[in-house]
């Protein structure tokens, strides 16, 4: 998925860009800020396809209302709660890697654990997207409500698990590759 985007950041290069990716020292630098721009890109689009649940969850919401289910309503509000911080972390995270001049900096190996947590938050992502479907066609106040709800807090805490994981490996660069390879349920 990321590769994606770093094809797409590589055609989008100027001539100028191209030029300084040619001088030496500088291919990786260029690469890097290749792979920025495609770690950015990709947490845009995580975080418009949240933006997107959450919406879907308000819906869900007020079929709940309309339904009966008020009983319901502030275990979603809770978990649209959890899905804006984390939307909002997301949109505003660190791209991972120091500058060509700053004193830390952070290799290949680090960057492709970084890359790996944001496709494990895309799969959480899909979970999440799975999840609401079933949710929005068991809103008639029938007891099914209450795990999918559960199901579904639970894969936003995975995912606010996941992202605490990345920040932290941004901070340390040194675990990363630990971190990366601990399973998504952490």
């Amino acid at each position: 998925m990321t590769d994606g985007f770093v094809d797409q950041a590589k055609a989008n290069m100027s001539a100028l860009e191209r030029l300084l990716k040619g001088l030496p020292g500088i291919e990786g630098y260029v690469d890097k800020e290749l792979r920025r721009a495609a770690d950015k890109q990709l947490r845009e689009l995580l975080a418009t396809h949240l933006t997107e649940q959450k919406q879907q969850l308000f819906a869900i919401q007020k079929q709940l209302l309309s339904n009966g289910g008020l009983r319901w309503l502030d275990d979603v509000d809770q978990i649209i709660q959890k899905l804006q911080t984390l939307t909002d972390r997301i949109k505003t995270a660190s791209y991972g890697y120091a500058g060509l001049f700053d004193a830390v900096k952070i290799g290949e190996e680090q960057l492709a654990a970084l890359h790996q947590f944001d496709l494990d938050l895309a799969t959480h992502v899909a979970k999440i997207g799975e999840i609401l479907p079933r949710l929005q066609t068991s809103t008639t106040g029938s007891e099914s409500i209450q795990p999918l709800l559960q199901e579904l807090s639970q894969a936003v805490t995975e995912m606010d698990t996941i992202f605490n994981h990345r920040r932290d490996g941004i901070l340390s660069p040194d675990v990363l590759p630990n971190v990366a390879a601990r399973p998504a349920s952490l």
